[in-house]
């Protein structure tokens, strides 16, 4: 059996792109494997921006950013279905400010289903960044 995965990228919305411009570091909260160093390297170089990578799980991702009040990241990639529960119970995340992503580096379903899934109160938490499928 197959089973679809999708890994969304939060972001602070207008303040991750803020804070990311003017930033010295991008604090990341990723699954292992998720921030390839060669991707983080090619980002830095371009961006002159450190990355810190803090690996984790979903139920750790939510526990840190609850202890945090959603501060001391500033990009989050939990899996799409840990978003609009924890968000609605904790208010963890920031909204994604769509105008400032690049619809045309995303296949249009995805980035549809990702945004109807992770929308709470006419506000959307994700973008997909890794998908594809695992066998069981």
């Amino acid at each position: 059996m197959n089973s679809l995965k999708v890994t969304v990228v939060l972001a602070a919305g207008t303040l991750f792109t803020a804070h990311a411009a003017n930033a010295e570091t991008l604090r990341l909260l990723t699954w292992g494997g998720y921030a390839p160093q060669e991707v983080i390297d090619q980002f830095e170089k371009e961006t002159g921006i450190e990355v810190k990578v803090t690996k984790s799980n979903n139920e750790d991702m939510i526990s840190k950013l609850r202890a945090t009040r959603g501060a001391g990241f500033d990009l989050v990639q939990p899996s799409q279905d840990r978003i609009t529960g924890a968000q609605r119970d904790f208010k963890i995340y920031q909204p994604i400010d769509l105008s400032k992503v690049d619809a045309s580096q995303i296949i249009p379903s995805m980035l549809e289903a990702t945004k109807n899934n992770t929308m709470l109160d006419g506000a959307v938490y994700g973008v997909p960044h890794v998908w594809g499928t695992s066998g069981w």
